[in-house]
């Protein structure tokens, strides 16, 4: 069995409700559902057990921390490993604080892409590589390998989760990140796919012509008892 299969034929026994989160969905089916990331996170770790996690948006750290969480389940709390990439100390809104995190997570920074995804990245004296807007996105593309690579495990990361910039360009950037420090056993998690807002997210995982899972007739079933989940998984081939 592989490893969406595995999520999709367990994620009601290890999904915890936890109530609503941050997000609000707008302009699909599933309009004025609450998003549950952080739980759909939790879950997600705790059936396919990674001793590995790269994460593309780091933001407040919650959902680094929900995986965290999960890694708990069945590795002690020195083991274990979150790599969490962002282009700005503290997220958007500078308010993150990597105070108190399980010493399992560390944060790293790269470049953003020259894209119209998160416009104030142009402007905004925090970006930690503010000399982005001086290369094209192909060289941001190489340089960001390069840094990548240098912390990524020898064997790729078991699961990789893509919560960066919501743009085409951008997302398609980023599963191309992933593939480079994956391998065939690694899962990959988009956030975000079912947004009118967030369409290309969306439009980007519909093309990828590998074994996924939108979590559509989970939502169906369960978007009455407020459990959908914005979110799809995907294997590498």
């Amino acid at each position: 069995m592989n490893k969406v299969e595995l999520v999709k034929n367990n994620f009601k026994k290890f999904y915890i409700d936890n109530g609503p989160e941050a997000g609000i969905l707008q302009g699909t089916k599933y309009e004025g559902c609450a998003t549950h990331c952080n739980a759909c996170m939790n879950a997600i770790v705790r059936i396919t057990k990674p001793v590995s996690i790269l994460e593309i948006g780091s933001y407040h750290f919650h959902s680094t921390k929900t995986m965290s969480k999960g890694m708990d389940e069945y590795l002690n709390e020195d083991d274990g490993l979150i790599h969490t990439f962002e282009i700005k100390t503290g997220g958007y809104d500078g308010a993150g604080s990597t105070a108190g995190l399980p010493k399992r997570i560390s944060q790293f920074f790269w470049y953003p892409y020259n894209t119209e995804y998160d416009l104030w990245k142009f402007e905004d004296p925090g970006i930690f590589y503010s000399a982005f807007v001086s290369y094209n996105n192909e060289q941001l593309f190489e340089m960001n390998s390069e840094i990548l690579k240098e912390v990524s495990p020898e064997n790729g990361y078991d699961l990789i989760f893509i919560d960066g910039d919501h743009s085409y360009e951008g997302v398609k950037r980023d599963w191309e990140h992933a593939l480079e420090v994956s391998n065939e056993e690694t899962i990959i998690v988009f956030d975000n796919i079912w947004d009118i807002r967030l369409q290309p997210v969306r439009d980007f995982f519909d093309e990828l012509k590998t074994i996924k899972w939108d979590f559509e007739d989970w939502n169906d079933k369960y978007k009455t008892d407020n459990m959908v989940q914005d979110t799809g998984i995907s294997l590498t081939y």
